[in-house]
């Protein structure tokens, strides 16, 4: 009889000892990622589609991020590295691979930042903010990319509700 109680009192505390916030909700906040909005560069409030789009990596070409392998879009939706203080992308307009030759616009954007951990509960630990954000333009011969002004001063990436940056083309 004690060893029937001892297993009923061992399952009623493993069973309710859990509470609601140990389980991460799919709706919390993570590390966010940054928003860049294309716009005209003449009609600066005025979005513009950038047609073939291609976002690679920068140290590899292989890796494209996902949803940007040629795509005509507005936006892009960059994720930083958290393990150090920049990102780079080679970002194509135009991207055309024609059996192995590849043809195109690349410009290569540099994304400088610094990071802060920031608590957001028991169950989700910790995410990342940047702050300090800014996009350098690498420039040569042919860039198509024109300004990255940041929506705000000293920019920061703490969520992904609204747009850190508009490039201009």
């Amino acid at each position: 009889m004690k060893k029937i109680i001892t297993l009923l009192l061992l399952f009623f505390c493993i069973a309710f000892s859990c509470e609601r916030d140990d389980i991460c909700d799919e709706d919390t906040p993570t590390t966010p990622r940054m928003i860049v909005e294309f716009r005209d560069v003449t009609l600066t409030d005025n979005p513009k589609n950038v047609t073939k789009l291609r976002v690679e990596d920068f140290d590899d070409a292989t890796r494209v991020l996902e949803g940007y392998d040629i795509v005509t879009e507005d936006q892009m939706i960059l994720p930083l590295r958290t393990d150090a203080n920049e990102t780079k992308y080679r970002v194509y307009r135009d991207y055309v691979d024609t059996n192995g030759t590849i043809s195109g616009n690349p410009d290569v954007i540099t994304i400088q930042y610094g990071t802060k951990e920031v608590y957001v509960s028991r169950a989700c630990g910790y995410k990342i903010i940047f702050e300090n954000v800014e996009i350098i333009i690498e420039p040569d011969t042919d860039n198509w990319m024109d300004f990255a002004p940041s929506e705000n001063d000293n920019q920061s990436v703490i969520n992904e509700d609204e747009i850190h940056f508009t490039i201009r083309h």
